[in-house]
C-alpha cells in the first residue's frame, strides 16, 4: 500500500529527529569505555609499584591509555557538537563534566607513573602501594557504575557511597604517608619526590569521586 503525502512527511520528520537527537546509550558507551581505560591505567601504576612492570614499559602503557582517553573525550565532544538536543538523563554540561572528570583520572595516573620513572625510584613505599590499590578499586567501581548507568535512579546512591568511602581512605593513607616521609631527619629530595607522587595518585582517586558526584547531580537534576 502506497503511503500518502502526510505519512511520508511524518516519516521524514521522524528520520530527522533520529538524526539530531542522540541515543543516550551512545554517550553511556563512551563513558564506559573511558572508565574501563581509567581502570587499565590504574593497573599499570599498581603493576609498576609492585615491580612486575618495568618503568619504561609502564610509561609506554600509560601514555597509550592517556591518548586513548583523549580520543574518547574528543569523540564525546564531537557527538555533542553534531546534535541539537542532548539526551534525557544528562544535559550538555553534565556530559562534558563527566567526560572531563574521567579524563582527569588517567591524566593524574599518567603523572604518577611518569614521575616514578623520571625520579628513578626503585623501592615503593607502603603508602604508594596502598594508594595505587585504592585507585584500582575506585576505577573498578566507576567502571561497574558506567555499565549500569541506564538503570541508575535518583533514589540510588550506593555507587556514590562506595567511591566516596574509597576516597576517604585515600585521604587517610595520604596523611599517614606524608607523616612517615617527614618523620625523623629525612632526605628533602626523597620527601619531595614521594610527596608529589602521593598527591598525583590521590588526585586520581579524587577524580573518581568527582565523576560519580557529577553523575549523581545530573540524575537528580534531570529526574
Amino acid at each position: 500500500m502506497k503511503r500518502g503525502p502526510a505519512r511520508r512527511a511524518m516519516d521524514g520528520v521522524q528520520k530527522a529527529i533520529r538524526t539530531f537527537v542522540p541515543k543516550e546509550e551512545d554517550f553511556f558507551i563512551l563513558f564506559e569505555r573511558a572508565a574501563e581505560n581509567a581502570a587499565k591505567g590504574a593497573r599499570v601504576l599498581q603493576s609498576l609499584l609492585a615491580g612486575t612492570t618495568a618503568p619504561q614499559d609502564a610509561v609506554d602503557q600509560i601514555e597509550a591509555a592517556e591518548h586513548h582517553g583523549d580520543d574518547i573525550t574528543h569523540e564525546t565532544v564531537r557527538r555533542l557538537n553534531a546534535t541539537f538536543v542532548t539526551p534525557i538523563l544528562f544535559d550538555r554540561e553534565d556530559i562534558l563534566r563527566v567526560a572531563d572528570a574521567l579524563d582527569d583520572i588517567v591524566d593524574m595516573t599518567h603523572a604518577a607513573v611518569e614521575r616514578y620513572s623520571l625520579y628513578e625510584l626503585t623501592e615503593p613505599t607502603p603508602a604508594a602501594k596502598r594508594l595505587a590499590e585504592l585507585l584500582v578499586l575506585s576505577t573498578d567501581e566507576l567502571h561497574a557504575t558506567m555499565q549500569q548507568l541506564d538503570k541508575i535512579s535518583p533514589d540510588s546512591s550506593e555507587y556514590c557511597v562506595k567511591v566516596n568511602e574509597l576516597e576517604n581512605q585515600g585521604d587517610t593513607v595520604l596523611k599517614a604517608g606524608l607523616a612517615d616521609l617527614f618523620r625523623g631527619t629525612p632526605d628533602p629530595i626523597y620527601v619531595m619526590k614521594w610527596k608529589e607522587i602521593y598527591e598525583f595518585i590521590e588526585e586520581a582517586i579524587d577524580s573518581c569521586e568527582d565523576t560519580v558526584n557529577e553523575i549523581e547531580a545530573a540524575v537528580v537534576k534531570n529526574a
